[in-house]
């Protein structure tokens, strides 16, 4: 029983990390988004 919780523990670590890493891609991918619009409406202000 010993080594089914160490397995459980790691799947559920394994899981957050993954979790964390998704939430992360997400944000940034967010932010890049922003960035993008931001820079699309300077350059249509300028022509």
């Amino acid at each position: 029983m010993k080594n089914l919780n160490s397995v459980f523990a790691a799947y559920l670590i394994a899981w957050g990390i993954f979790f964390a890493y998704f939430v992360s891609v997400g944000i940034r991918a967010a932010t890049l988004r922003k960035d993008l619009e931001r820079l699309k409406n300077s350059l249509q202000r300028n022509k």
